[in-house]
């Protein structure tokens, strides 16, 4: 059966509620290029389809299906559109300036023009169409009618008034879009059942903008639980407010997971029975709140535009609704932190998503108490490797998944605005005090440099020569080389620098030397974010920097890898400050790194390999510094920068324990890629690792080693 009704008709319906959307139908989604296509064919009088509508009696009694916004018309029956809703809507909008009541979307477009005298559709243009007669709003246009136009007419400046009454026969062809007729079929409730009019629907809908797998399983959940959208869109709006704006996908998938241990929206799926999914959905709500507060105050990542996608929260949330919405340990919590990182970092989900999401979710959904081991180790099969190289972070851009692991790392090393001082995150609130991505090396500056053209714009763009702050930097600095203000910075923001990977050699701040700029600071980029990533392995976890391998090498003692200091620069036998302890540590460190394996260096150890602490240290720091780790780490790279060069810095580890309440710094060094002397007053001294003990060389056993060890002269 149908009907023929005209476009004025039909709003006039829908103003009314007769006309309305059943539950199950997905927001508006049509883009700029469909909105003046459909405008195009109406003024045109070209086909533009039929319209489709599920004529209903007695609604109360068909909940499987309720209405969006809208009651039953005054016959007792409502026509819920199941084809047409974005023409429509986009028709609505047009003639009234508003949205349908059954609305749902991102945004509607109200600045198409129609120009009178070519026939053109276009979204406003201003070089095009300002103070250009020919051009008129749609929109205006089609509220104001033809005849209230022509009645404004003699007010008009001349020039806009002759161009209109040049073209009164396009403007009248305009003004009959409204009455387009449409012809409108109808199936009837006497006749098809909720199943038959889902599979029209979806039938239907896959033709033009095809249907997600998700928009089907939200079609068949609101058919067997008419409640679930609005369940869905009320979390999904507070989840929102916290920063995590999920769409029905996500939650959907997570749906299925926790009560089936799958996330593929068919087949199983589509057989549970409604008390089975409200019990899941019961059950995977506050699993996915918790994990929202973990992520934004343990985990520094504010919401989801933090994440490269929110696949990686698929599998926790499954894991957490198994467990009851709380991670059964910290172990485990800290765990799964370090998967999500993983997982973002390298682009667990990039291709073939369902399927490995799926793998994921088996995982995690089965009796395995702690199954991240599983999770990381399918990481390590696909990817080969889970450390981050300095060559990953080439030309890589500032919206990649290695950028968004570099901004939660800094925040983590307490990043704050170069300008104005303030942290970039708030962990107490959970939240990002600003997204600014500054130029370390601005355009105007490289450009000024000779780095001007096209395929430099890769490296000008790349993830090394931006820096995260809270506010945009000040007009001046914009325009200026690094080497004009980041000493500033440096003074005035101690340890800012460095909390965002910039190296500290000034060398490296001046213009011509941006490309080894990039080189270094891509090597403490991956650096950074590789120690961060550890800090979340677990204490109990076999690792190069965990307490269990820490009180092994104590006590194993001193060997050609491994020495002791009981402390950096507090004299215990004077009890008083002793800054020339200090140059103890730098002579170990650099022979580790002119040795060839390197070694690892744990200050805080006394000879005997007991645990003496590196609180007395806090307390001889100076009056600006921070009297705790990062004030003690702080101080120990800048001695090391004095008086062993920047770029060292690439070669070492630092990293913290407590072994029986005591700190212990621990300096994990690398063998160095060059030689490395030592400053001491006017001199410079080539130490190496021989033994237990680190000796300086004489000038011709210097030559020699290095010759051999290097290649090159000392």
């Amino acid at each position: 059966m149908h009907d023929v009704r005209s476009i004025s008709d039909l709003l006039s319906q829908i103003g009314r509620g007769e006309i309305l959307l059943p539950e199950f139908q997905r927001g508006y989604v049509w883009k700029r290029g469909q909105v003046r296509g459909l405008v195009q064919s109406l003024y045109r009088k070209h086909p533009t389809g039929h319209l489709l509508v599920w004529r209903t009696y007695k609604p109360s009694k068909v909940r499987l299906v309720e209405a969006r916004n809208g009651d039953s018309g005054s016959d007792g029956h409502s026509l819920l559109l199941l084809d047409g809703q974005q023409r429509l809507t986009t028709l609505y909008a047009l003639f009234t300036g508003d949205a349908p009541p059954f609305y749902e979307g991102e945004r509607l477009f109200f600045d198409l023009y129609f120009n009178v005298q070519t026939e053109e559709f276009r979204f406003w243009q201003k070089t095009r169409m300002q103070n250009n007669p020919a051009w008129i709003g749609v929109h205006d246009f089609l509220r104001e009618t033809l005849q209230g136009l022509l009645q404004r007419l003699p007010k008009l400046e001349t020039e806009h008034r002759d161009v209109l009454q040049q073209n009164l026969a396009r403007l009248g062809r305009l003004d009959q879009i409204r009455s387009y007729t449409y012809t409108v079929d109808r199936v009837s409730g006497d006749e098809f059942g909720v199943d038959e009019v889902v599979e029209i629907f979806n039938r239907i809908n896959s033709k033009g903008t095809p249907l997600k797998k998700a928009d089907l399983a939200l079609a068949h959940v609101c058919s067997i639980w008419p409640e679930a959208r609005e369940e869905m869109r009320t979390f999904q709006a507070t989840m929102a407010e916290r920063g995590f704006k999920m769409d029905f996908d996500f939650f959907l998938r997570c749906l299925a997971g926790v009560a089936k241990g799958s996330i593929r929206l068919e087949g199983t799926f589509l057989k549970i029975p409604a008390t089975e999914l409200q019990q899941a959905w019961n059950r995977m709500r506050p699993a996915f709140e918790h994990l929202v507060a973990v992520l934004r105050h343990d985990a520094f990542i504010g919401d989801d535009g933090d994440l490269p996608t929110a696949s990686v929260l698929v599998p926790a949330t499954v894991f957490l609704a198994r467990e009851g919405g709380q991670f059964p340990s910290d172990s485990v919590k800290q765990r799964f932190i370090r998967w999500i990182y993983l997982a973002g970092l390298w682009a667990r989900y990039s291709g073939a998503t369902e399927t490995k999401l799926q793998q994921d979710v088996a995982l995690v959904a089965g009796s395995d108490p702690d199954p991240t081991h599983e999770l990381e180790e399918a990481i390590l099969r696909e990817r080969g490797r889970i450390a981050l190289e300095a060559s990953d972070l080439a030309e890589v851009r500032i919206s990649s998944s290695a950028a968004a692991m570099a901004r939660i790392t800094a925040r983590a090393r307490g990043a704050r605005d170069w300008f104005v001082g303030l942290r970039i995150y708030d962990k107490a609130r959970g939240t990002s005090n600003g997204s600014e991505r500054h130029y370390v090396f601005s355009l105007p500056v490289l450009k000024k440099a000779g780095l001007d053209s096209a395929a430099d714009r890769k490296i000008i763009n790349e993830l090394a020569n931006r820096a995260f702050l809270a506010r945009k930097a000040p007009r001046e600095v914009r325009s200026s080389p690094p080497s004009e203000y980041l000493a500033k910075v440096d003074d005035d923001q101690p340890g800012a620098l460095r909390a965002q990977s910039i190296p500290l050699d000034r060398e490296l701040w001046n213009p011509e030397r941006y490309r080894d700029f990039l080189s270094v600071r891509r090597q403490l980029l991956a650096q950074a974010i590789n120690e961060y990533i550890e800090t979340w392995r677990p204490d109990d976890e076999d690792g190069f920097a965990t307490e269990e391998f820490v009180r092994r090498m104590m006590e194993e003692g001193e060997s050609q890898t491994v020495e002791f200091k009981s402390s950096l620069r507090w004299d215990r036998v004077r009890e008083r400050t002793n800054t020339n302890l200090e140059r103890d540590v730098i002579k170990t460190v650099a022979g580790f790194l002119n040795s060839e394996t390197g070694g690892t260096l744990l200050i805080g150890v006394d000879d005997a390999g007991k645990p003496a602490g590196i609180d007395v240290d806090y307390k001889t720091l100076r009056r600006g510094d921070r009297g705790d780790r990062d004030g003690f780490q702080l101080h120990l790279q800048q001695i090391i920068a004095r008086d062993l060069g920047r770029l060292v810095a690439t070669h070492l580890t630092v990293t913290f324990h407590v072994i029986d309440g005591h700190d212990i710094c621990q300096v994990t060094t690398e063998a160095g890629d060059r030689p490395v002397y030592a400053k001491a007053g006017n001199s410079d001294i080539f130490y190496l690792r021989a033994g237990p003990a680190t000796q300086p060389l004489s000038v011709k056993e210097t030559v020699t080693y290095v010759g051999r060890r290097w290649g090159g002269a000392a």
